[in-house]
């Protein structure tokens, strides 16, 4: 059976993660996601992150992570705070580290560069596996894995003993490439899935900011937009994937409905198309 979750961003960064927790366990789906540093102050409180865990009956499967990773007065701190956020995920029976590169540098990283961000996510990667925690390079528009060719330079780089690719294909899709093509070419590497759609629309004001004609910068609940979801999720599930799917939609204040009813014309659109695939919480 597929496991699809839920990420807490549709309620905001971080938002109300016991609202997100609760709303995600209620309408039925498997799991959920937040970023590291989230489940580090919840430990910090009394009751811990478990209780969360506990109260709603479905478990933590992932955490997010950013970093620049290629500053070397940065990067051992760096290192140290994502292996915190492991450990905690690990204590509390999660699967995978997504981890997110550093802001694109005007025409992107160089080989210098790449090879950098390669050599501290092969260090993060193999220390994380001795907690039992996977980790998922996660491409990211505004970042420096944003492309195809990016995508291309970086998984070439990373030892897949150590760092596995964690799509997401909203961003992707964003990011100029084809989210079929990318998903074939790297399905033996994919540990973990954020699955978002997305409006198709690309457009920017006077000043560079990008215009979001959605509310959730311009992606859309599963099914809404135009990516290919039938055959994006066909390709995943094909062999017996082990990993995680998360559905993810980027709350903001002008979001057109409550974070609660988004994630459930995902649900339902996600119930309609994959059937039986899927146990469902209930």
């Amino acid at each position: 059976m597929v496991r699809i979750g839920h990420t807490g961003i549709t309620w905001g960064i971080p938002g109300d993660v016991e609202q997100a927790y609760r709303e995600t366990a209620e309408l039925g789906y498997l799991g959920f996601e937040t970023f590291g540093r989230t489940v580090l102050e919840w430990n910090a409180q009394r009751g811990g992150f478990r209780q969360l865990v506990d109260r709603y009956g479905i478990p933590l499967a992932a955490v997010y992570c950013t970093g620049e990773w290629i500053d070397p007065s940065r990067r051992t701190q760096e290192i140290a705070e994502a292996l915190a956020a492991a450990r905690a995920l690990g204590e509390l029976g999660g699967q995978t580290l997504v981890v997110q590169a550093g802001r694109r540098p005007p025409g992107g990283y160089g080989p210098e560069q790449f090879a950098a961000l390669a050599a501290a996510l092969n260090e993060l990667g193999q220390r994380a596996s001795e907690l039992g925690i996977r980790v998922g390079l996660h491409p990211h528009t505004g970042t420096a894995v944003e492309t195809r060719a990016d995508i291309d330079t970086i998984l070439a780089l990373l030892d897949p003993r150590w760092v596995g690719f964690a799509p997401d294909t909203g961003q992707i899709a964003k990011g100029g490439s084809d989210i079929l093509a990318v998903l074939r070419t790297y399905r033996d590497r994919i540990v973990h899935v954020h699955l978002k759609d997305w409006s198709g629309k690309v457009a920017y004001d006077a000043d560079g900011k990008e215009i979001d004609a959605t509310g959730y910068v311009n992606y859309t609940p599963i099914g809404q937009g135009i990516l290919p979801m039938p055959a994006i999720l066909d390709l995943l599930l094909a062999d017996d994937f082990a990993g995680w799917i998360n559905v993810e939609l980027d709350g903001t204040p002008r979001a057109p409905r409550p974070p609660r009813e988004a994630a459930a014309l995902s649900r339902r659109y996600l119930g309609e198309i994959l059937g039986d695939r899927v146990a469902w919480r209930r």
